[in-house]
């Protein structure tokens, strides 16, 4: 598969659990797609999206594991009667990771690789 070995290499993946994570990504997307444009091969003009995908839902859920054990994110500090507050910037957002707003986002092209059928 052109597209896991795309995004194995991006994000220097060598693990067969992580390579199962990612195909799933992948296939999400690109069903989600093949359905919207009404085709059974996916048009490989869209590759970076389902590569961008897969990327950003790796990123987006490699810490988190189901549990409730999430990591906190320190957003000040304070010592001595001085105070820092933090700025959080999330590279990856929930939406990001969420196929309906990714195909929302992109609709507009991903609609130009529609099949009309009649």
């Amino acid at each position: 598969m052109e597209l896991l070995d795309e995004v194995k290499k991006r994000l220097d993946i060598r693990s067969l659990d992580q390579e199962k994570k990612i195909e799933g990504y992948i296939d999400t997307i690109t069903s989600k797609i093949k359905s919207i444009c009404n085709r059974v091969d996916y048009p490989e003009e869209l590759n970076y999206l389902a590569i961008k995908f897969a990327e950003d839902c790796f990123m987006y859920y490699k810490d988190k594991n189901g549990s409730s054990n999430e990591k906190l994110q320190v957003t000040s500090a304070s010592d001595n009667g001085q105070s820092v507050n933090f700025k959080t910037v999330e590279t990856v957002t929930k939406d990001d990771v969420d196929v309906d707003k990714v195909i929302a986002k992109n609709m507009d092209e991903i609609s130009m690789y529609a099949y009309m059928r009649w």
